[in-house]
């Protein structure tokens, strides 16, 4: 299948590079044109901006003071972060307005006569502006007082002398370089000498203002915190004055100690009352028989009863013998049975008193234990007391003791500031003074020159290739094939204008 004549038309056809030395050549004089105004303005810029000068001085900023001057123990850390922070904030603050207007002060750059423009092109829009505010001098004092037009000029000087300052930190150091360009070398380095001299006034300005508003903050908090422990000292002396308290630990511990006391003591006596009371059960139980004597015995150490119960035993011994010889109504049976009757109403009698006895022992061990209990609940109970006036204690103590320790810890930042504000170091130094350049930075002719014939070329070079972008003139067969995609029938040639002249004369 043969493409169409359409499908021909968008093909790239490939363009040689002898086609373009042709458009170089035929747009020579173009090309020629524009090199030559190119360098000439270049070599007019070069040779008509006044020489530029570059002086250069160099700060250090060490690390700050971390350590308290009282304590010395270290206050803070610095990171990579806050040291970054701490460079780019000086380097703001060195073209502030503050300490721009101090070197024009001390330098007197608000004269008139002082040219501070190095910049060739402002310095023209800034004579053009002049001339133009000179034509409007009258609408502009309409407008403003004269001193509204002396701050306008102020700013606008700042803002020309801020341009010319470059600050920049000298990488993986603790440096500034600050470097000022003007057209005078000598002006040049007092400017760059004394904008290191005024910012370091400034740093260390700031810096006593900074302590002196702090020292002053300070002692006004001091005067609060001392006010505030004087009235919790007063308040925990009068509370230990009213309850009678000077060591609310010792005399929590003596009661502990005799509720503990006192309790073991009525352990006891409530033991023995409880011993007593099994021991009367017992002789109520066994009091009027024989048989119950042995367990009497058992529960009483009495010697009477003893001796008692052993006669007692005696006679029936006694008794058991005579009943084998003799009748019952025997006189020494009869005798012996009345003598048994005897001694066990004696040994009963005998019972009855150590039961008595026993509960009047009784008695007064409930007695006592009845007052051992009262006693340990008035213990008890003033325990309790005491732990609530030891809740109090220990509130007015904490408190006291808190005012006191923020009280120290003010005194010691009071004494801090004061040493601070005293002291008149400061942690940016001049290491490097500004010498007076001798060679100007600016214009760079060789540069230039170079950078000239670049651009002229260059440029002529790329109108040449624009205006036969622009020139859809058709000249020859190629063209018609190339724009039209037609064949060529035929061809006109061009005639010799001399020839014809001739032939016809």
């Amino acid at each position: 299948m043969q493409d169409s004549p359409m499908d021909e038309s968008f093909q790239e056809k490939e363009i040689h590079l002898s086609e373009y030395l042709m458009v170089l050549l035929k747009r020579k004089r173009l090309i020629l044109l524009v090199f030559i105004l190119t360098v000439s303005a270049t070599l007019f810029y070069t040779f008509a901006s006044d020489p530029i000068y570059e002086s250069s001085a160099k700060l250090i900023i060490d690390k700050e003071n971390s350590s308290s001057p009282i304590t010395g123990e270290r206050t803070d850390y610095e990171s990579y972060h806050s040291q970054t922070m701490t460079f780019n904030t000086s380097i703001k603050m060195i073209t502030s307005i503050p300490v721009i207007r101090e070197v024009i002060t001390a330098l007197k750059l608000d004269a008139e006569n002082n040219d501070l423009e190095v910049n060739f092109v402002r310095e023209i829009i800034s004579q053009f502006k002049a001339n133009i505010k000179l034509l409007l001098n009258s609408d502009e004092a309409g407008k403003f007082s004269p001193e509204e037009l002396k701050n306008r000029e102020m700013q606008e000087l700042i803002a020309t002398i801020q341009e010319k300052i470059n600050v920049q930190q000298i990488r993986d150091t603790r440096l500034l370089k600050m470097s000022v360009k003007d057209k005078d070398p000598e002006r040049a380095t007092n400017m760059v000498n004394m904008l290191a001299k005024k910012y370091m006034e400034f740093n260390l300005t700031n810096k006593m203002e900074s302590s002196k508003q702090t020292l002053e903050w300070l002692n006004n908090e001091l005067y609060e915190l001392r006010k505030k422990l004087e009235d919790d000292e007063r308040k925990f002396f009068e509370y230990k004055q009213q309850n009678k308290v000077f060591s609310i630990e010792g005399k929590q511990k003596l009661a502990e100690q005799k509720i503990q006391e006192f309790n073991n003591k009525y352990l006891e006596t409530r033991n023995k009352r409880l011993e007593l009371d099994a021991k009367i059960n017992e002789l109520s139980k066994n009091i009027n028989g024989i048989k119950g004597v042995a367990n009497v015995r058992s529960l009483i150490n009495n010697p009477m009863i003893e001796n008692i119960y052993g006669k007692m035993v005696d006679i029936e011994i006694e008794l058991t013998r005579l009943s084998k010889v003799y009748k019952s109504k025997h006189p020494k049976i009869v005798q012996a049975k009345s003598e048994l009757e005897k001694t066990e109403k004696r040994l009963a009698l005998e019972i009855q008193k150590e039961r008595a006895n026993l509960k009047s022992e009784r008695k007064v061990l409930h007695a006592r234990e009845a007052t051992l209990e009262k006693t340990i609940s008035e213990f008890e109970t003033d325990a309790l007391d005491t732990s609530g006036k030891e809740l109090k204690f220990t509130i007015l103590q904490r408190n006291m003791n808190t005012s006191q320790n923020l009280y120290d810890l003010m005194v010691s930042r009071v004494k801090e500031s004061d040493i601070l504000q005293t002291s008149s170091s400061s942690n940016i130094r001049l290491v490097e003074t500004a010498q007076v350049p001798l060679f100007p930075v600016s214009p760079k002719k060789k540069r230039n020159l170079l950078l000239g014939i670049v651009l002229g070329l260059f440029a002529g070079a790329g109108l040449a290739f624009f205006f036969e972008y622009l020139d859809q003139t058709v000249r020859t067969e190629e063209d018609i094939q190339n724009h039209f995609n037609l064949p060529v029938l035929s061809v006109i040639p061009k005639a010799d204008r001399s020839a014809s002249y001739g032939d016809n004369y």
